[in-house]
């Protein structure tokens, strides 16, 4: 239930500060004096669109707040959120700036309109002054009846799998496209392949085909190198060897006699040992060195088989083995595209929306006669004796998120008149009370602790002004009930009466509004004002006192 209200420049409200109560509570006024900017502020609270132009004139941010007392359900979705407060209250704030910048918090915690707009569907339900013209919205009518079934749940998970059907179904039709597009790429790719795997390339293969090559190729050249080297060493008569046995032989007998002849000595040495080794280790690769023939001609045509399909493919022979690689994994990916089991995918996702689609129709058509059943009551009250109330479910022509069906209300106004679609309704005053109708009968299954109305009454009058007054009241003795009206027989119903006044201190200076809560004197005047007259007469105040004894 909403408890508190606090306005700070909010178009032309400076500072308002209002408790409320149960019970049903009118709010009156005179024309433009700004009946509505309740209702605006509290749908801006609950996640509405913001817009600078909201900020009263002369200041640079609004700042509005309300305190709601909560029930089970509510302190569940505040823990699930991490909203909790230290109280059982819950606060709403939030703030407009000139530069249009809007912040929001629920329980002093930071906050995203979409969690506001989410919070407010358990806390309040507003039916505006121009509620009879959404009726004539194409599919609001079947969102109203889904509400009065109590289906928005549903509908949120039905609208999931019916994307997910239309997102299987879009990659089917891409991997079909795909699969036409890659084919002829695919083929290629296949014909590439066949030749690879004819050469079937090595990972590194070419480099080491190459060093061995060249090793074979040059047999004759390093083999006569090797000799001369381990002459040149070891073996001529002027060997290298020789040469530095001669040259330590010449330092033995006095190398112990001045310590730079003893290192020169010691460095032959080191170098006699550096020769004899060399020498030894071209021995053994000469031992070990053997031309096979054979192998040379199978490695040359090995390097000739790299060089042809390196050229026919433009590529180095080096990246043969590479190429091959990565040509099997994208034939791989091509082949991958199996439509098979994205149709099966497909077939699964509408099998799981149509199945949810059924169930949802068959609870419409469940809901549609209650609400007929209740909406063609009220009407009886409400000047439309014999009058009658269809709502009228049948198959769409085509799925869609919402399911299966379409949605149409049709209505007589009286007895001894075909139903007609709700849009053909002819009089203004007629499709006004329907709109009544609806929405007090929408009332009476909501689950949410306060209704408000915005004028909903616009287009009657006289006894049926009366009837919905009392209607009102009656849903006040279960809900909180707030009313903007500007009809006096409906504000006389009211247990709490609050008046809507805009005033200047001068013609300069920019209109303010503010709302007086109305004691029993100050409600007579207030329905006496709203009954009409220039002036308020003594037989005026007594009729405005006679309506609110009854």
């Amino acid at each position: 239930m909403l408890s508190t209200l606090n306005i700070r420049n909010f178009v032309i409200v400076e500072k308002l500060e209002l408790d409320f109560q149960n019970g049903f509570s009118a709010l009156t006024g005179e024309t433009g004096a700004g009946k509505s900017i309740l209702i605006d502020a509290i749908q801006l609270l609950f996640g509405s669109r913001s817009d600078a132009g909201l900020i009263r004139e002369g200041a640079d941010k609004s700042d509005l707040s309300a305190s709601f007392t909560t029930n089970e359900k509510i302190r569940e979705w505040l823990a699930e959120n991490d909203f909790t407060g230290e109280e059982d209250d819950l606060i709403l704030r939030r703030t407009l700036d000139i530069k249009g910048k809007s912040r929001a918090w629920i329980n002093g915690i930071p906050a995203s309109l979409s969690q506001l707009k989410e919070l407010s569907q358990m806390l309040v339900v507003i039916h505006g002054q121009h509620a009879h013209q959404s009726l004539l919205r194409k599919g609001s009518q079947l969102e109203m009846l889904d509400d009065y079934a109590g289906l928005r749940p549903t509908i949120s998970e039905l609208k999931k799998r019916w994307n997910a059907w239309r997102d299987a179904l879009e990659a089917l039709d891409e991997a079909k496209n795909r699969q036409a597009q890659h084919q002829a790429e695919a083929q290629q790719l296949s014909w590439y392949l066949e030749d690879m795997d004819e050469l079937a390339p090595l990972k590194g293969e070419w480099d080491t085909l190459n060093e061995e090559h060249t090793k074979l190729s040059r047999y004759t050249e390093i083999l006569e190198a090797c000799e001369r080297a381990r002459a040149t060493l070891t073996e001529a008569d002027e060997s290298a060897l020789s040469m530095v046995d001669s040259a330590i032989s010449a330092l033995d007998d006095i190398s112990d006699i001045d310590k730079k002849i003893e290192s020169v000595y010691g460095q032959l040495n080191e170098a006699r040992e550096i020769i004899d080794s060399a020498s030894s280790d071209v021995e053994h690769f000469l031992s070990r060195m053997d031309f096979d023939e054979a192998r040379f001609a199978e490695v040359d045509e090995r390097l000739s088989s790299y060089l042809s399909l390196a050229r026919k493919y433009h590529i180095e022979p080096g990246e043969l083995y590479e190429e091959m690689i990565q040509s099997r994994l994208k034939l791989s990916e091509l082949q991958e595209i199996n439509v098979t089991e994205l149709q099966n995918k497909a077939q699964k996702s509408q099998q799981r929306y149509e199945a949810l689609a059924a169930e949802v129709s068959a609870e419409r058509s469940k809901a549609a006669l209650r609400m007929q059943t209740n909406i063609t009551e009220v009407m009886q009250t409400l000047a439309m004796e014999g009058g009658s109330f269809e709502v009228s479910v049948t198959p769409s022509e085509h799925p869609g998120p919402l399911g299966t069906d379409s949605c149409e209300f049709l209505v007589a106004g009286h007895a001894g008149v075909a139903r007609r679609s709700l849009a053909k309704v002819a009089s203004g005053g007629e499709l006004a009370r329907v709109s009544l109708a609806i929405a007090v009968t929408d009332t009476m299954t909501a689950t949410v602790d306060t209704l408000i109305f915005d004028e909903v009454d616009s287009g009657i009058g006289g006894g049926v002004a009366e009837t919905v007054g009392r209607l009102l009241a009656q849903l006040g003795e279960h809900q909180q009930v707030l009313c903007v009206t500007h009809l006096p027989q409906v504000a006389s119903c009211a247990s709490h009466h609050f008046k809507i006044v805009k005033h200047a201190e001068s013609k300069d200076e920019a209109p303010t509004s503010t709302v007086i809560p109305l004691d029993e004197e100050e409600r007579v005047k207030e329905i006496a004002r709203m009954l009409g007259g220039i002036k308020i007469t003594d037989k005026t105040l007594e009729y405005a006192k006679e309506m609110l004894r009854h």
